[in-house]
């Protein structure tokens, strides 16, 4: 009994280690591969044990696995005991194993026998039935040979891949240059001759070599003995994340100079090209900044940044004016770049001219950058900046017609977040040196600058808070001017650029002739970055030294990238997987995050999942999402009380004394609390997608 309550309490502490189980999240389907060697050795006349690792590389949780292993044909190698074995659940990234027992009769030759494999699982099921949006569990299918190889005698070796090593990390970056490393060992009685290893499923699209070529050769390698060997990889720059299979294919021969094959299989999880495009910005913009004349000099300048993460090509800067009557180019308008580095910035300088028949009037000028990224994908910037011209009166200035003009605006803030108000102060300037302006109505539209729907509708970007988009001055005297404030609000989904608001004039001069002109407001927009999570999921009671899991889904539900985003455990404690580099976080994504907390001491524990990125105008942002742990002492394993129990013992009223045992009690009380976090999650899991549902 003492040994049956050690491996029970043993078995417990394991169940308290494995991380998240039975939290699933989000929506995906299950992958499931066998991540071990499908080749077993036996002698005639004994019983293997078959162990079939199942690894789920998709994204989802696989449930009801259900693994069937048929014996060979001939019969003389067949299965002992039951040919069923079943996985209740695999979430994605963790292994099951299914279990057989083979039996080989005395009178099988020394060959290889395939034992046909036959593995059932299907996807988790999403909502309830008769509803919107309900998902059924689909039904997967993989089937595979289990090679038996049946030695007579000690003269037989036999390969096996002990250890894969994926260097520097073991998730790769798509375009990324890696070592995979293999240590092979001889688990057989006899040498192995001429031994090659070579590398199969080399892709262009997937992976190939670095350098050198797809096999390494060992001349012999003794029973029991190891060596190592590896190759240089590198990653497709397109490839998308996932995990992706490569064989390795062992050929050698034993002491009679009989060929022996085997192949194993493994994987490589690729983070894929996601964070890894180029992201350029335009920012440090100078232009003139009040009133320019006629046949003058116009200098605009600014700096091309790249903050995405690989490089951007055939970089093309334009600059155009809007209106050559009354702005052109003095300098070329087209600047060309071969490429710009991540995090590279390139200054760039044109100069445009006023011409001699320019009116006073803002002349908008519009600048474009237009480029090719690391992967292949087109982008496009744009930023509009205004030159304002006063063009002096000529011949009789009583005669001429007053000009009203807007000489010059601003923004509080300076830069306008969609869905936040703004105060925007325009300044009214009446040009004529000796007309004034009366019954003066200006009134303001603005463009659609949402989405493609709310453009559809005719939505503007911006409207007026608390007041018209309509205002009116009685007058204002020559060379005068008159300031008007209005808070404006921008809606939620405005596209992050310069947005136009025209301004209407309509007025009349000393005289009473009636005019009519308008005028445009550039509105710079940004949209807000927007970081959101899950509720944090954790045990709130760990043990010294045990790894206790920290997991949370988190999502960008802003409209805009989140650029060079890196998730990271923060706290006096050691970590396991305790950091992951996300990249570019695009709008509408979701991922998850998982690491180990090993404290070291008892007591209460605080820490934290910290979330830092750069926002669309390049601030740095972080997020922090708090916890706290009461650790206590691993209790020690000493002896259990009492002398082993006796046959007698197991009788009805002799298991009275195994009942007073504090162990059984504590350990029935941790099993109790464990079951109830788990009906409390799946509780508050469901009141969360009927939530959603309604």
């Amino acid at each position: 009994m003492k040994r049956v309550l050690s491996i029970f309490l043993a078995v417990l502490l394991v169940i308290l280690q494995v991380p998240n189980i039975g939290f699933a999240y989000g929506e995906g389907n299950p992958n499931l591969v066998i991540s071990n060697s499908n080749t077993y050795t036996a002698k005639a006349g004994e019983t293997v044990s078959v162990s079939v690792k199942l690894t789920n590389t998709g994204n989802g949780y696989a449930t009801n696995i259900s693994g069937s292993l048929s014996g060979e044909s001939t019969g003389v190698v067949y299965i002992d005991g039951s040919s069923h074995d079943s996985i209740r659940n695999l979430r994605d990234g963790s292994t099951g194993t299914l279990s057989f027992r083979v039996k080989v009769d005395e009178s099988a030759d020394g060959k290889n026998y395939s034992l046909p494999l036959n593995i059932t699982y299907y996807s988790e099921e999403y909502g309830w039935p008769g509803e919107e949006g309900y998902v059924p569990p689909q039904k997967f299918t993989l089937t595979e040979n289990i090679n038996i190889r049946v030695a007579q005698d000690k003269t037989s070796p036999q390969l096996v891949v002990n250890r894969v090593d994926i260097m520097p990390s073991s998730t790769v970056n798509a375009g990324e240059t890696i070592a995979v490393g293999f240590e092979i060992g001889n688990i057989g009685s006899a040498i192995a001759k001429d031994l090659r290893v070579t590398l199969e499923g080399l892709t262009n699209e997937g992976f190939t070599l670095a350098n050198g070529v797809n096999y390494k050769t060992v001349q012999s390698l003794e029973a029991g003995k190891k060596t190592y060997i590896y190759f240089e990889l590198k990653s497709s720059k397109t490839l998308a994340g996932g995990s992706y299979e490569l064989k390795l294919d062992l050929s050698y021969k034993d002491v009679k100079n009989q060929a022996i094959q085997d192949k194993s299989n493994f994987f490589i999880t690729v983070a894929g090209n996601k964070g890894q495009s180029s992201n350029l910005i335009i920012e440090n913009l100078v232009s003139p900044t009040g009133s320019i004349g006629q046949n003058k000099e116009v200098d605009i300048s600014f700096d091309i940044r790249n903050q995405g993460q690989a490089d951007a090509k055939n970089v093309v800067i334009t600059a155009s004016s809007e209106d050559q009557s009354g702005v052109v180019p003095k300098t070329v308008s087209t600047i060309k770049l071969n490429s710009l580095a991540k995090g590279a910035t390139e200054k760039v300088n044109f100069k445009f001219l006023t011409t001699k028949a320019s009116e006073t009037k803002n002349y908008p000028i519009k600048i474009t950058v237009k480029y090719v990224d690391d992967l292949g994908k087109e982008d496009t910037v744009e930023q509009f900046v205004g030159v304002f011209v006063v063009a002096p009166e000529t011949g009789d200035s009583t005669k001429g017609k007053p000009k009203l003009i807007i000489d010059k605006y601003s923004f509080e803030p300076q830069l306008v977040k969609a869905g936040e108000n703004f105060e925007m102060t325009l300044s009214f300037y009446n040009t004529s040196s000796n007309k004034a302006v009366k019954n003066i109505k200006i009134f303001l539209t603005a463009e659609s600058g949402a989405t493609k729907d709310t453009e559809k509708a005719g939505n503007s970007a911006f409207t007026p808070v608390d007041s018209s988009n309509t205002f009116y001055i009685d007058s204002i005297p020559p060379k005068g001017r008159v300031e008007k404030t209005i808070t404006m609000f921008t809606v939620p989904d405005a596209i992050a650029k310069t947005h136009t608001i025209t301004a209407n004039f309509e007025y009349e001069d000393s005289e009473g002739t009636e005019l009519k002109d308008i005028e445009l407001i550039g509105v710079p927009v940004v949209q807000q970055s927007r970081l959101e999570t899950a509720e944090l999921q954790l045990y709130p009671d760990a043990m010294v030294g045990q790894p206790l899991p920290v997991s949370l889904e988190f999502y960008n539900t802003g409209k805009v990238t989140l650029y060079n985003m890196m998730v990271k455990l923060e706290g006096d404690f050691q970590t396991e997987n305790g950091s992951y580099y996300v990249g570019n976080f695009d709008s509408g994504s979701s991922e998850f995050f998982e690491g180990m907390v090993i404290p070291s001491q008892p007591g209460e524990l605080t820490g934290a999942v910290l979330f830092t990125y750069e926002d669309s105008t390049g601030q740095k942002q972080e997020l922090r999402k708090e916890f706290t742990l009461n650790v206590t002492e691993m209790p020690p394993m000493e002896e259990f009380p009492g002398e082993m129990p006796t046959p007698d013992d197991m009788k009805p009223g002799g298991i009275k004394g195994i009942l007073k045992s504090k162990w059984l009690w504590i350990s029935l009380i941790i099993i109790g609390a464990g079951v109830g976090g788990f009906i409390f999650y799946k509780k508050k899991k469901k009141e969360k997608e009927m939530a959603l549902d309604e």
